[in-house]
């Protein structure tokens, strides 16, 4: 690992407070041109609505760094090093030879599991600094002393590149790096950039590893002036990966469900897989084994609420990987010893499809015990009971037919004497 010091000089330390305290305090000075869109985006589009207009217009008023440079970026680099739970290494160069820097956020406390594996990379274009005002927000609270914090290190690594396209980002270049060339859509390219090629070759490593990535977040801002996920079309994709990147968003959705348009706000790849994107290479290769998405955050004078939203993106994370910590969870060595209960099987369940309305539940008894396995709405009232009595040690499977519920977020909780486990089941139209 690289380590490194800086030392500060007074001005750099008042840019730094208030970059890190008052974001928004950087956008109140320019207005946002009207943006009108279409509700139903087919086809392959423009991720973000980039606005060149817009784009010079924040370049004028905030600085070719938009808000965020390279400075700015060591400056945190040095914080954040000094968390326990943070390792910083450099895993590649631009075209400029500015390092590409990459934080490792995890718990070395041991653990028998296979730790979960999640990326994210933001700043691919420099103009959108939102995204790496959501992915510094995401960074503070996996390095929080807070309970879901130390749980998520415990089951997790997390991989995060904040600033990928450096050159671009102090070159004042809105959408390229120092070649001219948008590294967004430069994954078909032989040979591909610099950053391009360090980036496909850190993830190329992490999948074939033992611990290869599951989730991997494209942070980006669209000039849309809302929040939202780039959702893939089954056209480019398949049937049982958009069911997929259906639950996953509308998991996110359910902790900040006011701040984040539903999964079909953006559709695209409605005319097949387009090769040139970085979820293009996951989808080719790796296919449903990688929810690969980008999200997109708010680049207007209404941006803010970084910290609800890595929240959310946070807590949709863990539940999508099977992490979830809600009613009565116990996480006693006891309980991992005795059973398991495993995420049922499609999830979510799409109501409009007559082979999907029934999902399976399975969980494993390690000894013969006495078992209830209930089902509870948002709100915590239970509205059935799908299994219970004595059982025998081994796996055991609920076929549960979910005709007869609403579309919506639901928990299955199995208790048994050595402990309580709880799921989220996802019902959709």
């Amino acid at each position: 690992m690289i380590g490194f010091s800086k030392k500060l000089n007074p001005m750099q330390i008042a840019i730094l407070i208030l970059i890190v305290l008052s974001p928004s305090m950087l956008f109140s000075q320019f207005q946002i041109p009207g943006f009108s869109r279409n509700d139903n985006f087919t086809g392959i589009v423009d991720k973000c609505g980039y606005d060149e207009q817009l784009a010079l217009q924040m370049k004028a008023e905030l600085g070719g760094n938009w808000g965020y440079g390279y400075d700015s970026l060591l400056i945190d680099l040095s914080r954040w090093s000094q968390s326990p739970y943070v390792t910083v290494d450099s895993i590649g160069a631009s075209v400029q030879n500015r390092a590409l820097w990459q934080l490792t956020i995890t718990s070395d406390i041991p653990t028998s599991n296979v730790k979960k594996t999640i990326f994210a990379h933001a700043r691919t274009h420099p103009g959108e600094v939102q995204a790496f005002w959501v992915t510094n927000e995401l960074i503070n609270l996996l390095t929080s002393e807070e309970p879901f914090a130390q749980y998520a290190r415990e089951n997790c690594t997390f991989y995060i590149i904040p600033m990928y396209n450096p050159d671009g980002v102090e070159l004042g270049y809105p959408r390229e790096n120092a070649h001219g060339i948008d590294i967004e859509s430069n994954w078909n390219t032989f040979p591909s950039e610099p950053e391009v090629q360090t980036l496909r070759n850190r993830f190329s490593e992490l999948m074939s590893s033992p611990a290869p990535i599951e989730v991997a977040l494209n942070m980006h801002s669209a000039i849309a002036c809302t929040r939202y996920f780039v959702y893939h079309h089954e056209n480019g994709t398949s049937f049982p990966y958009t069911q997929l990147e259906q639950g996953f968003i509308n998991g996110v959705r359910y902790y900040y469900f006011q701040g984040i348009e539903p999964w079909d706000y953006f559709v695209s790849w409605t005319g097949g897989t387009p090769p040139q994107y970085p979820e293009s290479w996951f989808w080719t290769n790796f296919g449903e084994a990688v929810m690969a998405l980008t999200y997109e955050d708010m680049n207007c004078i209404e941006a803010g609420a970084y910290d609800t939203t890595a929240y959310a993106i946070l807590h949709g994370v863990m539940d999508y990987l099977g992490l979830v910590t809600t009613i009565a969870f116990d996480r006693s060595p006891q309980q991992n010893e005795q059973f398991t209960l495993h995420q049922n099987y499609p999830n979510p369940v799409q109501l409009t499809q007559q082979n999907a309305r029934t999902t399976i539940i399975q969980y494993n008894l390690k000894t013969p015990q006495n078992i209830r396995l209930l089902l509870y709405d948002i709100l915590g009232r239970q509205i059935a009971i799908l299994d219970q009595g004595f059982r025998n040690s081994g796996t055991q499977r609920v076929y549960f037919d979910a005709s007869n519920l609403s579309s919506g977020i639901y928990l299955y909780r199995l208790q048994t004497p050595s402990g309580i486990r709880t799921r989220r089941l996802f019902v959709i139209e």
